[in-house]
């Protein structure tokens, strides 16, 4: 083979490197703006790439983190001052003196979350009303109750 030959054939052979070359090149352009077509869609046309994406997130992330602790912290503060309102009550109506008639007398146990609280009582006669209160504290009166204010202790307890 002649050096004109061979020179002709190192010609061919970089000539169609330079082919496949160019076609590779066009291939990784054409799928390179597919995804920056695809990146523009996903991110938005006002990002520049995935990191600054990501970053932004991640910004984002711990701005929604630090606001449900906050959140959080609120509620805690917010159960604690529930445990302690009455939100636990009971009714008993009853005839305390015979023969007056009506069920006119009355014991209302109001209890917290911890079962502290009062019992209220109004006994009630055709010419005077007497009212009585005791405390409760977990669930037990400092002075002795009646049948009718322990029932109704009973029942605001159940509740």
């Amino acid at each position: 083979m002649s050096t004109a030959d061979t020179a002709l054939l190192v010609a061919a052979v970089a000539c169609a490197l330079a082919v496949l070359l160019a076609l590779a090149t066009i291939y990784l352009i054409v799928q390179l703006r597919r995804m920056r077509r695809g990146q523009r869609l996903l991110l938005g046309a006002d990002q520049q790439d995935l990191v600054e994406y990501a970053v932004g997130l991640l910004a984002r992330v711990e701005h929604v983190e630090s606001r449900a602790d906050h959140v959080e912290q609120g509620l805690q503060q917010v159960t604690g001052r529930l445990d302690g309102v009455l939100q636990r009550w009971a009714l008993l109506r009853y005839d305390a003196l015979e023969g007056t008639g009506g069920r006119q007398s009355v014991s209302l146990a109001l209890l917290d979350a911890g079962s502290n609280g009062m019992i209220l009582t109004a006994i009630q006669d055709r010419e005077y009303a007497r009212i009585y209160i005791k405390q409760v504290t977990a669930g037990e009166s400092d002075l002795e109750l009646s049948p009718e204010e322990t029932r109704a202790l009973e029942q605001a307890t159940a509740l």
